[in-house]
C-alpha cells in the first residue's frame, strides 16, 4: 500500500501562489472586483425572477415526503381533540413514473451536418458518447433529474471536465450529480426549455474545509459565497464547509468576417494570417513562370460583414476572490435546465411540479380520514340499554358486560316490564366514507393514474383494456418526459462539442461501449507508420438526437404480444425470438428463463449481436434427426426392396416348381390315362375272353343234350 506523504506548504509558497493567481488574472485582463460584483448581481436577479418557483418547489417537496400538516393545523387538531391522519396517495404515483423512466434508457444518435463526413468518425463519436454515459452512471443522474422535475418542478444537468485521477494529466468528460437543483441559477432572459441560449449559468455547492484547503492551499481564511439577500439557508454549514460558486459566462465581442472567392469564410484575424502566407508564396514564385498561376489561385475578398461572437469563461469564486478560472472549450453552456411543466406570464416563468395540482385534494382526503378516525376514537362505548331496576342486585355482572363469560342476569323493569336491550353496532357516517372515496378518485383523475396504471386490479379485464389504461397513465407525464428529453439532447450536444478538446491530441487508450452493450478497446489519435493518424477526433459540424420510445411497460407488453402473434402464425419463428420473449416478461425468474431460451437461438444470430465472428455451423438436432430418419427410411426401403426381390425370386421358383409340378401332374395324368386305357383294354379283352369262354362253355353243355334227343 502506498504511503501517504505529509505535504506542508510554507508561507513563502503560499504568497507565491497568490501572486501567480493575481498575475494570471492581470494577464487575462480580468477585473476580479467586476466579475464578483456581476456574479452577485446575476444571482440576485435570478433569485428575484425565480424566487416564487423556489418557494413553491420546496413546499411541494415537503408536502410530498415530509409532513402534510402545518404546525397551526396540528395545534388546532390537538385543541379539538382530533386525530391528524395522513393517507398519502402521491408517492405511489411518483414511484411508478420513476420506475417506468428508469427502464426506458435513451440512446444518443450522432449525425453529421456535412455530407462528406466519413461514417467511421460518426460511429466513433457515438461510441465515445455512449462510453461517457456508462462511466458517469448517467442513468442514475437522469433518474434524479426526473425525480426533481416531478417533485420540484425542475431539475438540472451538468457537463464537466475532470482529471482521470488526482495524479494524472489525462482529462475526461463527466456528468456530476446535482443533488439540489435549487442551488443552480440561470439567465432569466433564456427562452429555450434547457436555457442553453442564455448568457450565463451557475451553481453553488459545498466544499469540506479539508478538501478546500488541499485544493486551494493559497487561499487563507476563505469565506463562503453567500449573498445577504439569498433566501437559501446555509446555517447548517457552520465553520466546516465552504460554499463555492461555479459560474459560466458568455463574453461577447464584435467580429468582422470575410467571404472569399473560393467560398471560404474567415475572420479578420484569420485573413491577416493568410495574407502573410500569401506574401511568402508570392515572393517565392515571383520570378518563376508560375507567378501568374499562383496569383490566380490566391483568393480575394468578395463580401464583408460586421457580426459578433462569444467565448465562455468559467469562474470559480468565493465571496471575496476568484480562486480559479479558464476558458470553457465549448460553444454551449455546461449547465442544463430540465424544465417540468412551465408557463410564462408577462415574461416570468412559473414552474409546476407533477403533484402540485393534487395537493388540495390530498389534504381533503387527509381531513376525511381524520374525521373518520376521530369518530372511531370518540365513539360512545355503551353496549346495553338498561334501567336501574333491570340490574338491581346484579351489579357485578354488568360492570364489564363484554368480559362476562356466562349469562347476563337481569329482571324486568316493574314499571314497564322491559328487559335490557342490546345496542346496535356503531356505524361510521356514510358521508365521510363517500367523501374519502371521492377524494381518492379525484386524485386519480388529477394525476391521470388509475388502478390499472398503478398495478392494482380494476374493472379492466381484457389485455387491450389494461393496456389502454396503462397508456393513458403514461401520457399523464408526457410534458415532463419531453422536457427531460430536450435537456438530455442538450447534454449530448455539449459533450459532442467537448470531445476534440478533451480526447484529442495525445494517444490514449479507451474502452468503448458498443450499441449492443459489448466493449472494445481502441487507441485514440494513434500514429501510423505512414504518418497518418487513426481514430482522430477532428473538428467538424455534428449534431445529436435522442432515440426514445414510449413507456417501457407498454413497449414490453406490445413486444410480447407481437412476438407471440408471429409465433402463432409461424411456429418455426420461436427459436429466433425465444430469448426476446423471455426478456419482456415481468416474472420472477425472467433472467433464468431468458438464459435458457437463449440456447434455442441460432448461434450465428447471437454472435452477430455481440459483434463476434459467426461460429462454425453446428449440426441442427432436428436436421440430424431428419437425416437419421431419412437414412433409416432409405435403409428400410432397401431392406424392403431386397425382401421384395427375394420374394420375387422365391415366387419365380415357386412358379417354376408349380409349372414343373403341373407338367409332372400332366404326365402323370397322361400316364394314368394310358395305364387306364391299357388296363381298360386288358379288362375288355379279359371280359371278352371270359364272355367267349362262357359262350364256349354254354356251347359245349348244349351239344350232348341234343345228341341225346336224337
Amino acid at each position: 500500500m502506498e504511503q501517504v506523504e505529509d505535504y506542508e506548504i510554507s508561507d513563502a509558497q503560499v504568497n507565491e501562489m497568490e501572486e501567480n493567481r493575481i498575475a494570471m488574472l492581470d494577464e487575462a485582463g480580468i477585473d476580479e472586483y467586476e466579475v464578483l460584483q456581476k456574479a452577485r448581481e446575476d444571482q440576485n436577479t435570478w433569485q428575484s425572477y425565480f424566487n416564487e418557483n423556489l418557494t413553491q418547489a420546496k413546499d411541494d417537496y415537503n408536502f410530498l415526503i415530509r409532513d402534510q400538516w402545518t404546525a397551526i393545523e396540528r395545534s388546532e387538531f390537538t385543541r379539538l381533540h382530533r386525530v391528524p391522519m395522513t393517507s398519502n396517495r402521491l408517492p405511489a404515483t411518483i414511484n411508478k413514473l420513476l420506475g417506468e423512466n428508469r427502464k426506458n434508457k435513451p440512446d444518443f444518435i450522432v449525425t453529421a451536418l456535412n455530407s462528406n463526413t466519413p461514417q467511421q468518425e460518426i460511429d466513433l463519436r457515438s461510441d465515445i458518447l455512449r462510453t461517457i454515459c456508462h462511466q458517469s452512471q448517467f442513468d442514475l443522474v437522469k433518474q434524479h433529474v426526473f425525480k426533481s422535475q416531478l417533485c420540484l418542478g425542475f431539475g438540472a444537468f451538468q457537463v464537466d471536465i475532470a482529471y482521470v485521477n488526482p495524479r494524472s494529466f489525462l482529462q475526461e468528460i463527466i456528468y456530476p450529480f446535482i443533488k439540489d437543483p435549487t442551488l443552480t441559477a440561470f439567465d432569466p432572459s433564456a427562452c429555450l426549455p434547457h436555457k442553453g441560449d442564455g448568457n450565463w449559468c451557475g451553481r453553488y455547492y459545498p466544499f469540506s474545509r479539508e478538501e478546500f484547503d488541499a485544493t486551494y492551499p493559497y487561499i487563507i481564511n476563505p469565506t463562503s459565497f453567500i449573498d445577504p439577500r439569498n433566501l437559501v439557508d446555509y446555517q447548517w454549514t457552520k465553520q466546516d464547509v465552504i460554499i463555492v460558486s461555479d459560474r459560466w459566462v458568455k463574453e461577447w465581442y464584435p467580429l468582422i468576417i470575410y467571404k472569399l472567392s473560393n467560398g471560404q469564410t474567415v475572420t479578420e484575424d484569420k485573413w491577416e494570417e493568410m495574407q502573410k502566407k500569401f506574401k511568402v508564396i508570392k515572393e517565392i514564385g515571383k520570378d518563376s513562370e508560375l507567378s501568374a498561376l499562383i496569383s490566380k489561385e490566391i483568393p480575394t475578398i468578395v463580401a464583408k460583414r460586421q457580426t459578433q461572437d462569444y467565448k465562455i469563461m468559467q469562474y470559480r469564486c468565493i465571496r471575496d476572490r476568484i480562486i480559479d478560472f479558464n476558458e470553457f472549450p465549448s460553444r454551449h453552456l455546461p449547465l442544463i435546465f430540465a424544465d417540468g411543466n412551465s408557463s410564462y406570464i408577462e415574461g416570468r416563468q412559473y414552474t409546476k411540479s407533477f403533484i402540485h395540482d393534487s395537493r388540495d385534494t390530498q389534504k381533503a382526503l387527509n381531513y376525511a380520514f381524520s374525521e373518520i378516525m376521530t369518530e372511531m376514537k370518540n365513539r360512545r362505548r355503551e353496549q346495553w340499554l338498561v334501567t336501574p331496576d333491570n340490574i338491581q342486585g346484579y351489579d357485578q355482572f354488568w360492570r364489564n358486560p363484554e368480559t362476562q363469560n356466562g349469562a347476563l342476569v337481569a329482571k324486568p323493569d316493574p314499571k314497564n316490564g322491559m328487559m335490557p336491550q342490546k345496542m346496535p353496532a356503531w356505524d361510521i357516517p356514510q358521508m365521510l366514507l363517500m367523501q374519502a372515496d371521492k377524494c381518492s378518485n379525484d386524485i386519480k383523475e388529477i394525476t391521470g393514474f388509475f388502478d390499472a396504471s398503478l398495478g392494482k386490479e380494476d374493472n379492466a379485464i381484457s389485455g387491450k383494456a389494461i393496456m389502454t389504461r396503462q397508456l393513458s397513465g403514461n401520457m399523464a407525464d408526457f410534458v415532463y418526459t419531453d422536457n427531460l428529453n430536450q435537456a438530455i439532447e442538450q447534454v449530448g450536444r455539449v459533450t459532442l462539442d467537448l470531445l476534440p478538446s478533451v480526447y484529442g491530441g495525445d494517444e490514449r487508450h479507451l474502452m468503448l461501449t458498443n450499441q449492443n452493450g459489448t466493449s472494445k478497446s481502441i487507441i485514440l489519435n494513434k500514429m501510423i507508420s505512414d504518418g497518418s493518424i487513426e481514430n482522430q477526433l477532428t473538428e467538424g459540424d455534428y449534431n445529436v438526437e435522442l432515440n426514445v420510445g414510449p413507456s417501457f411497460a407498454i413497449q414490453k407488453s406490445a413486444s410480447v404480444e407481437l412476438l407471440m402473434e408471429l409465433v402463432r402464425i409461424n411456429p418455426q419463428v420461436f427459436p429466433l425470438v425465444a430469448d426476446l420473449i423471455a426478456k419482456n416478461l415481468d416474472v420472477q425468474f425472467m433472467p433464468q428463463i431468458a438464459e435458457r431460451f437463449k440456447t434455442l437461438v441460432p448461434p450465428q444470430i447471437i454472435a452477430e449481436e455481440q459483434g463476434e465472428p459467426p461460429p462454425p455451423p453446428q449440426p441442427d438436432p432436428q436436421e440430424q434427426m431428419h437425416q437419421m430418419q431419412m437414412q433409416l427410411a432409405q435403409q428400410q426401403i432397401q431392406e424392403r426392396a431386397a425382401e421384395i426381390k427375394i420374394r420375387q425370386e422365391k415366387h419365380e421358383l415357386e412358379k417354376v416348381q408349380l409349372a414343373f409340378d403341373a407338367m409332372k401332374l400332366k404326365d402323370d395324368m397322361h400316364q394314368k390315362k394310358r395305364d387306364n386305357a391299357v388296363d381298360l383294354h386288358g379288362k375288355e379283352l379279359d371280359y371278352s375272353a371270359k364272355i367267349a369262354k362262357i359262350l364256349a362253355d354254354i356251347d359245349t353243355s348244349d351239344k350232348p343234350e341234343k345228341m341225346d334227343k336224337r
